[in-house]
C-alpha cells in the first residue's frame, strides 16, 4: 500500500533539480554513490561517478534506472566520498542534514508527521514522500566538510538530535555513512506496489548554516553489546576465542550468516539456553548489517538462524588449546613431581604433552618446557624438548594449511581488476588487468524459430576512457575468445596480464554483480508467444485479439527505421487504404495489392509454394518509387526517398539487410546491371526463391549459419535483367506506365500521401483476422485448397491462350499464390462489409510467359539466327543435293529439304556468336527445341545423319516453320 499514488502526489522538482541543488556547490571531483539494493534477495551494487562529471553521472544514473526496472531499489549517499568506500570515515563533505520519518503506511500518522515537518522550525528544504514515509532535507550554508573525526562525530549527534525532534525511524542509522532512497526512483519493496519516491516540496532558497542545528545537538548512547562473562561459573563451558572475537568485533561482509551460525553453536555446546544465546547473539547480528539493511529483517534472521540451530543436539564444549595444554602439563607435574612418588613419565607421555603444547605461543611454551625438564630430570635435554616442540608445531601447522579454505574473490582496486586468493598465509593478490570491465545488462535475443542468443553489454573503463562492446554471451566460455573480442575491438590497451586470462571472465562476472536482463526480438514477423501467434514490429505488435497491450521489445537494423506497424484506427487504416487504389495503374492494382499482403501468408501456404518477387520496370518519373513505397507502407511509413535498401548495395549487404524481414515487404530500389552482374543477380535471385543464404566457412573450415532473404522483395528500376529466363520466372516484372497517363495532377498521390501513415492500420487489422483463422484451424487447409485450384486453373488458361504448357510450371504457381491471396483478402472484407473497395481480380500472366518463353535459349537462338538470315550474313540452301555456293562473307547453316530444316548446329552458334556471345550450349539450345517440339531428334541424339556432296554430317532437323513467318503478333498483318 502507498500513498503517493500519481493521481494524489505531483512532483515539485525532478532528481536533476534535486542533485544540482544538493552538490552544484561541491567539488566536482568528490564521488557521489549509489547503492542499489534487491529488497527479496539482498544482492547490492554499488555505482560511484564523480558529481562533477556530467558524462559519468548520467551514466550511473541509467545504469541505476535499469537496476531500478529489474527490481533493485535505488538508494544515494547524501554526504559525497573522497574516495570509493560507503564508511563514514569516506565521507568528505555534507551538503544538508536530513530526516527519514517512517510511518508504516498508516494515513494519521502521514498526516501528523507532515504536519510536524511543516511547522518544524527551521523549514525543511525538500520533501520527498518515500512511499512509506517522508524524506526530509534541510540545506547548509555554507557547506561541511568533514576533514576530522571530531566533525563527523558532530553531525552524527545533530542528526540524533534532529531524528528525535521530528520523529524519525528511531532504527535508522544516523551518521555521515547513511543512505537515503534516490528521487524518481521506484520503491521496490514489495509492500509498496510498485509507487514512486517524488518530491512533493521545493524550496532550494532554505538554506541554513550549521549553527541553526546545534540546539539538537545529543551524546548518543554508545553501542554496547551485553557480553557475558566467559570464565566459566560452572554451569556453562568457556566460549572459544573465535567466538569471543566475534561478539566483541562482528564479522566481515559475506561471513556475516556463516559467522552467526558458528557462534550460536558454540552457545549452544557451551550449555547456554537459547534465551541466553538470543541475548547476546541478535544484537551482534543487528550491529553487523549496514546502513541501507533493514534492522528488523537481520533481528527475523538472526532468531531464525538460532532456532535452527537449537533444533539439533549439542556436541561436547570445545576446549580451547592453549587451556589444553597448559593443563596437560599441570596434570603431568601433579602426578609425577611428589617425593612420593619417584618414577618419570615415560617418553609416550611426554611426547604427547608437548604436542598438546604445539598450540602455544614461543614464550608460552619456554615457560612450560622449563616445568617439563625439571619434572624430566637430567633424562631429558632441554634440546630434546625444543626438538619435539617444533617437529609438533610443523605438523599442527601443515594441518592447519591444508585445512584453511582458500576462498578467491575479484576485487577493483585503483581502476584494476585482482584476483585476491585467501590463503593461511593471508591473502594473495594478483593484477587479471590494469581496467575494468562491467556487464551493464544482457539482451536475450530471439528469432522467429524460437532460438535465442544472448548478447552481453559490456562497459570497459581505463583512464577515464570508456567504451561499450555488444559481446556474444558465448564468448565468455572462451577465455582466449574473449580476450580477442575485447582487444580486437577495444584496442591493444585492453590486455590481460600474463597467466591471467582464465580470471578475465569470471572478474567480469564477479565485479558487475546483479545486472538487468532484457528479451527482444530482432525480427518483424510472426512468431508463436505463449503459445498463441502473434505479428510483431518494432513498438507495436498484433495478435489474434487485436493490439498487444505490453508488446515485447523488436529491434532492427537502423536502415530498418521505418519499419513498424502504427497504432490508428480501422476506419483510417481502410480509409489508407481505399485512397492508395486509384494511384496504381488500373491492370497492376490487384497484383501490386495481393503481393504487397503477401508476407503476411506466406508462412502458412503449402512447402512447394514459390516465393515470387515484383520488379516494378519504368522510365525515369513514371513513379515506380512512390508505388513502392505505398507497398511498403503496409508495413511501416515510407516515402520514395527512404527505401530500406538499393541495388547499389553490394548483394551481400541486400541479403543481410532482408533477413529480419521474416514477414515483411522488402523494397530494393533502383536496379542497373552496372550494381549486379548477371551471375550474382542470378545466384542471389535463385537463393532467394529457394529461402536460401550464401553458403560461407568459418576460419574453422565450418559453415556458417545461413541467414537468407527473408523479406518478399519488391524492386524497381529502368532496366531489368536480360535473357536470363530463371530470373523472369521468379521476379514478375511489372511495366509501369507514365505517371502524366494515369495521375496528370498529382491529386490521386496527394490524397494518398495525406493517409500514408494510417495504412499499416489496415494490415493490423488484416493480421488479427489471419491469426484467427490460424487458431482456429481454419487458414492453413484453406490456404492449400485454393492455391491448387487456383494452379490448376492457370494451367489450363495457358493451354488454351497460348497452346503451349512448356517451361511455365513456376509461373503458373507464382500467379497462383497472388490470386490465392487476393481471394482471402476479398473474404476477409467480406467480414469487415468493406469488400465493395477492392477492385476484380486482374492478371498479366501471359506477358509473363510470353517474356520468360522469349529468354529461353532456344528462343534466343532461333531470333538471332533469323536475324543472321534476313541481314543476308547467313543463309539456307535450298538444295541439299546440289549445293551451291556462297557469296563471301555468308555463312551457310544449313539445308531446306522435305519440309524440315536442316540445321548445322555447331556453325550456326559459332556465327551466332560473333554478332552476340550466347551463354548457352548447343547441347541446352538442342534440348530446348526439343523440348518445346520443334527439333525432331534421331535414334540416340539431338542430330540425324544426312549425306552432302559425297558426306555424311549430323544436323539438327527442324520444323520449317521456325524459320519463315507465318503471320506472327509482331509483324504487321494486311489489312
Amino acid at each position: 500500500m502507498s500513498h503517493n499514488d500519481t493521481p494524489i502526489k505531483t512532483a515539485r522538482a525532478s532528481r536533476a533539480d534535486f542533485l544540482a541543488v544538493l552538490y552544484g556547490r561541491a567539488d566536482p571531483g568528490l564521488l557521489l554513490e549509489l547503492r542499489c539494493i534487491h529488497p527479496t534477495t539482498g544482492a547490492a551494487r554499488v555505482l560511484w561517478s564523480p558529481v562533477g562529471d556530467v558524462r559519468k553521472l548520467s551514466a550511473m544514473l541509467r545504469q541505476a534506472d535499469a537496476l531500478n526496472q529489474a527490481g533493485y531499489g535505488v538508494y544515494f549517499a547524501p554526504c559525497l566520498r573522497r574516495e570509493k568506500k560507503g564508511g563514514a570515515e569516506s565521507a568528505a563533505l555534507v551538503p544538508a542534514l536530513w530526516a527519514d520519518v517512517d510511518c508504516d503506511d498508516l494515513p494519521d500518522r502521514r498526516a501528523k508527521a507532515l504536519e510536524t515537518l511543516t511547522t518544524f522550525d527551521p523549514a525543511p528544504s525538500i520533501l520527498l514522500d518515500s512511499g512509506g514515509g517522508w524524506h526530509v532535507y534541510w540545506l547548509l550554508d555554507p557547506l561541511v566538510a568533514l576533514d576530522s573525526d571530531e566533525a563527523r562525530q558532530k553531525i552524527a549527534h545533530l542528526l540524533h538530535g534532529l531524528f528525535a525532534a521530528v520523529g524519525g525511524d528511531v532504527e535508522y542509522v544516523k551518521s555521515s555513512a547513511s543512505l537515503l532512497r534516490l528521487p524518481d526512483s521506484v520503491n521496490t519493496k514489495p509492500e509498496r506496489g510498485g509507487v514512486v519516491a517524488v518530491i512533493t516540496e521545493f524550496y532550494p532558497e532554505r538554506q541554513y548554516p550549521l549553527s541553526a542545528f546545534e540546539w539538537l545537538a545529543v551524546q548518543p548512547h554508545p553501542k554496547i553489546l551485553p557480553v557475558r562473562s566467559v570464565s566459566g561459573n560452572g554451569h556453562h563451558a568457556p566460549l572459544p576465542q573465535g567466538t569471543l572475537d566475534y561478539l566483541a568485533s562482528g564479522a566481515p561482509n559475506k561471513q556475516r550468516n556463516n559467522a552467526l551460525f558458528d557462534a550460536a553453536c558454540q552457545f549452544r555446546d557451551a550449555g547456554y539456553n537459547q534465551v541466553e544465546a538470543e541475548a547476546q547473539l541478535v544484537l551482534r547480528h543487528v550491529a553487523d548489517g549496514g546502513s541501507g539493511e533493514n534492522p528488523a529483517a537481520r533481528e527475523h534472521e538472526a532468531r531464525a538462524t538460532i532456532t535452527s540451530v537449537y533444533r539439533q543436539s549439542a556436541r561436547d564444549p570445545i576446549s580451547p588449546p592453549t587451556q589444553d595444554a597448559r593443563e596437560r602439563v599441570n596434570y603431568l607435574l601433579s602426578r609425577f613431581s611428589g617425593s612420593e612418588q619417584p618414577e618419570r613419565p615415560t617418553p609416550e607421555q611426554i611426547a604427547e604433552v608437548v604436542s598438546a603444547c604445539a598450540h602455544l605461543e614461543p614464550v608460552e611454551w619456554a615457560v612450560q618446557r622449563t616445568k617439563l625438564k625439571e619434572l624430566c630430570g637430567n633424562g631429558v635435554k632441554t634440546g630434546d624438548l625444543e626438538r619435539q616442540y617444533r617437529q609438533a608445531r610443523k605438523t599442527l601447522e601443515r594441518e592447519r594449511y591444508q585445512m584453511q579454505p582458500e576462498n578467491e574473490s575479484y576485487l577493483e582496486i585503483e581502476d584494476r581488476m585482482v584476483h585476491r586468493r585467501e590463503t593461511y598465509y593471508g591473502p594473495a593478490d594478483k593484477t587479471v588487468a590494469d581496467w575494468t570491465a562491467r556487464v551493464t545488462e544482457r539482451i536475450s535475443q530471439v528469432n522467429d524459430d524460437g532460438q535465442v542468443e544472448h548478447v552481453t553489454s559490456l562497459v570497459l573503463t581505463k583512464n577515464d576512457h570508456t567504451f561499450t562492446l555488444q559481446v556474444p554471451s558465448e564468448v565468455f566460455g572462451d577465455d582466449a575468445a574473449l580476450r580477442r573480442f575485447i582487444a580486437g575491438r577495444g584496442g591493444e590497451t585492453f590486455t590481460v596480464r600474463a597467466g591471467m586470462g582464465k580470471h578475465l571472465a569470471p572478474a567480469i562476472l564477479s565485479l558487475s554483480g546483479d545486472y538487468p536482463t532484457r528479451t527482444n526480438y530482432r525480427f518483424m514477423g510472426w512468431t508463436l508467444i505463449d503459445g498463441r501467434w502473434t505479428y510483431v514490429s518494432p513498438g507495436f505488435c498484433v495478435s489474434a485479439n487485436g493490439k498487444v497491450d505490453e508488446p515485447p521489445d523488436v529491434e532492427l537494423d537502423a536502415r530498418l527505421r521505418d519499419y513498424g506497424l502504427q497504432d490508428t484506427t480501422w476506419e483510417n487504416g481502410l480509409a489508407a487504404f481505399e485512397a492508395m487504389i486509384p494511384v496504381f495503374p488500373k491492370h497492376l492494382v490487384p497484383t501490386c495489392i495481393a503481393f504487397a499482403l503477401l508476407p503476411l501468408l506466406q508462412r502458412f501456404f503449402p512447402a512447394a509454394a514459390p516465393r515470387p518477387a515484383i520488379h516494378l520496370a519504368g522510365t525515369y518519373g513514371s513513379g515506380k518509387s512512390e508505388l513502392a513505397a505505398l507497398m511498403s507502407s503496409f508495413y511501416g511509413v515510407f516515402s520514395r526517398d527512404t527505401p530500406p535498401s538499393q541495388w547499389g548495395d553490394t548483394i551481400n549487404t541486400v541479403e543481410a539487410m532482408g533477413y529480419p524481414l521474416a514477414d515483411a515487404l522488402y523494397w530494393i530500389d533502383d536496379y542497373k546491371s552496372i550494381y549486379a552482374d548477371e551471375r550474382t543477380f542470378t545466384r542471389f535471385l535463385q537463393s532467394y526463391s529457394r529461402g536460401m543464404g550464401r553458403g560461407r566457412l568459418t576460419r574453422e573450415a565450418k559453415l556458417r549459419q545461413e541467414r537468407p532473404c527473408r523479406g518478399l522483395i519488391l524492386s524497381t528500376g529502368e532496366t531489368v535483367l536480360e535473357g536470363e529466363a530463371s530470373v523472369l520466372s521468379r521476379m514478375l516484372v511489372l511495366d509501369v506506365p507514365p505517371w502524366e497517363h494515369r495521375d496528370p495532377g498529382g491529386q490521386k498521390l496527394a490524397q494518398a500521401d495525406l493517409l500514408r501513415q494510417h495504412l499499416s492500420g489496415f494490415t493490423v487489422e488484416f493480421a488479427a483476422w489471419i491469426a484467427r483463422q490460424v487458431e482456429n484451424n481454419d487458414l492453413v487447409a484453406d490456404i492449400a485448397r485454393r492455391f491448387a485450384t487456383s494452379a490448376e486453373g492457370y494451367r489450363k488458361k495457358l493451354a488454351l491462350l497460348s497452346g503451349s504448357q512448356a517451361n511455365t510450371g513456376r509461373i503458373v504457381q507464382n500467379w497462383a499464390v497472388l490470386v490465392t491471396i487476393y481471394q482471402l483478402l476479398r473474404k476477409f472484407l467480406e467480414e469487415k462489409e468493406a469488400d465493395d473497395v477492392l477492385p476484380g481480380w486482374q492478371d498479366v500472366i501471359l506477358e509473363t510467359a510470353q517474356a520468360v518463353r522469349q529468354e529461353r535459349a532456344s528462343q534466343v537462338f532461333l531470333d538471332l539466327l533469323g536475324q543472321l538470315l534476313a541481314g543476308g550474313q547467313a543463309m539456307i540452301d535450298e538444295d541439299m543435293r546440289n549445293p551451291r555456293e556462297t557469296a563471301p562473307g555468308v555463312a551457310k547453316v544449313g539445308y531446306r529439304d522435305g519440309g524440315y530444316v536442316y540445321l548445322l548446329p555447331e556453325i550456326a552458334h559459332k556465327e551466332i556468336c560473333k554478332v552476340q556471345p550466347l551463354r548457352f550450349t548447343t547441347a541446352a539450345i538442342g534440348a530446348q527445341l526439343k523440348e518445346e517440339g520443334l527439333l525432331l531428334p534421331g535414334t540416340n541424339s539431338l542430330t540425324v545423319q544426312r549425306r552432302v556432296r559425297g558426306g555424311t554430317s549430323r544436323f539438327w532437323r527442324l520444323k520449317s516453320e521456325i524459320l519463315g513467318c507465318d503471320g506472327c503478333d509482331a509483324c504487321d498483318k494486311d489489312g
